[in-house]
């Protein structure tokens, strides 16, 4: 009887305990993707995972993450109904059914759609990500579910890879809303923006770079599930996980 008479911990308290063992690792790079063990974040947000965020947004029901071109036109050879989506150097690669960008994405009807997905970095460090027991990739548009996921799960140890120099406002965003910290979106937008990985769109003379890509990339929180990628007989695979 005693023991119906004992408080439940408050939420607050959980989160006060779940801080005081939660263990984040940051780590850069392809490299810092190959040095990544147990449940581990990859971000790309300008742009690969922002644009595979949209594209499940749009309907896609898989998305099939690779390293090179000719992993790409292989799958599309075995599987004609897969459709081929990235780019080389930020532009689309020639015989492949879309570019690398959100704002392109999400006017699309991908509906039960597979894509094979090629990108010069976030695809990259996936697919280095060998170590990771779990992979989501991870962008601003997910970034509230990524935390609901990670402390449903009571994940303790935790690697963030940021792949580009700009990916470190991600990175670092996640840290403090997975640590409780206090955020500034206003600060972050203005970080993104002034940031010399994203001067290429705002470069008018380069319409294959989108400056509505940064808009999109921004957009915190529009979609309720995340980018989890697991492997099934060898092969990457991303789904979409609703919590």
């Amino acid at each position: 009887m005693l023991s119906h008479m004992i408080p439940k911990p408050s939420l607050n308290i959980k989160l006060l305990l779940y801080y005081s063992y939660l263990k984040i690792k940051q780590l850069k790079g392809i490299e810092g993707a190959r040095q990544a063990t147990n449940l581990t974040i990859v971000i790309d947000i300008m742009r690969a995972a922002t644009t595979e965020a949209y594209a499940f947004g749009q309907g896609a029901k898989y998305i099939i993450p690779v390293a090179t071109k000719e992993e790409a036109f292989v799958l599309k050879k075995e599987n004609p109904e897969y459709l081929l989506m990235g780019e080389i150097g930020g532009y689309k690669i020639e015989g492949f059914d879309f570019d690398n960008s959100p704002f392109e994405i999400a006017k699309i009807d991908l509906t039960g759609k597979t894509l094979v997905h090629r990108t010069s970095s976030g695809t990259q460090g996936v697919v280095a990500a060998t170590s990771a027991k779990e992979i989501i990739f991870g962008s601003f548009v997910t970034c509230s579910t990524i935390v609901k996921y990670i402390r449903a799960g009571n994940h303790k140890n935790i690697s963030i890879v940021a792949i580009d120099s700009e990916d470190d406002i991600f990175a670092n965003f996640l840290e403090d809303s997975l640590t409780g910290k206090q955020l500034n979106r206003e600060e972050v937008n203005q970080n993104l923006y002034i940031h010399p990985g994203t001067q290429w769109f705002l470069d008018t003379q380069k319409p294959e770079f989108p400056s509505e890509d940064i808009d999109y990339a921004l957009d915190f929180d529009k979609f309720n599930f995340i980018c989890l990628v697991k492997r099934n007989n060898g092969q990457l695979i991303t789904n979409k996980v609703t919590i």
